[in-house]
């Protein structure tokens, strides 16, 4: 078995830093396919790319890789100690794809609230990596995996506010299978229905209902290639609100019944 797709905490210390010779360029950095992680615990430090520079305080954590044109240390101007935990993880191949989307959407300055879930598995994974405390390679990569999609949900939360229309988005995206309408989304994101599907047309170009009706076509599509369930099965399962319902929508859209589409991908299958 290749143990590299699982990946390794492989340092971690908690450090109290007085003045501004803590600095780092990570251009100038030697070490190589390591995803760090740096949790603010008073204080603050500074983080500048190439969108400018902002301070990383309380309930900030900072995410980043070496090898990249990013800087980061203690800010000159501070006038209180900057005490933070950090984490190095050789990430293997498993986890690369969810770091890079949570970088991608969010940045590389998150929110970490000192009570909130990722804050949790982030003290987890210090304690166990300081302790030598991890059962085994999988737990480590559990543990990991718990800590980015902790992250990236914490993201999604504070876009509420801030963000309601990404935050919007991202309940199409990760809902679409429930029995959710854009009438709830709009609801949730603090918007009428109409105010809601308006704005969303001028953000991304296309209404929010067909955004949910193609993801829920496309995820019953690939079930019916896949899998030997039944259409009612299949229109719950993909978020449709009858089976009825869903064979009008997917007639429209690929031309065919449901059963139709199955019958031609396995003869598509079969040559």
């Amino acid at each position: 078995m290749d143990f590299a797709v699982f990946p390794l905490v492989d340092g971690g210390a908690e450090e109290l830093i007085l003045g501004p010779e803590y600095y780092w360029d990570n251009s100038r950095r030697t070490e190589v396919n390591r995803i760090n992680l740096q949790r603010t615990l008073s204080g603050a430090a500074f983080w500048q790319d190439a969108s400018g520079r902002r301070l990383v305080p309380l309930g900030k954590i900072m995410i980043f890789t070496q090898r990249e044109p990013t800087v980061y240390g203690y800010p000159p101007e501070a006038i209180r100690p900057y005490r933070h935990r950090y984490l190095s993880i050789d990430p293997g191949p498993t986890v690369v794809p969810l770091f890079q989307r949570l970088r991608a959407d969010f940045g590389s300055v998150l929110s970490m609230d000192p009570k909130g879930e990722a804050c949790q598995a982030f003290d987890e994974l210090f304690q166990r990596f300081t302790q030598r405390t991890f059962r085994d390679r999988y737990h480590e990569l559990e543990l990991i995996t718990l800590l980015f999609t902790a992250m990236y949900r914490e993201q999604v939360e504070e876009a509420r506010d801030l963000r309601p229309l990404q935050y919007g988005s991202h309940l199409i995206q990760n809902q679409f299978r429930n029995a959710i309408s854009v009438e709830t989304i709009a609801e949730r994101c603090g918007m009428s229905r109409e105010h809601f599907m308006r704005c969303y047309k001028q953000e991304y170009g296309c209404a929010p209902g067909a955004v949910l009706r193609h993801l829920r076509l496309e995820n019953a599509a690939f079930l019916l290639r896949s899998t030997e369930k039944s259409v009612e099965s299949i229109a719950h399962a993909s978020g449709f609100s009858s089976s009825n319902v869903c064979c009008r929508a997917f007639r429209r859209h690929f031309g065919m019944t449901p059963g139709q589409y199955r019958e031609r991908s396995r003869r598509e299958h079969e040559t």
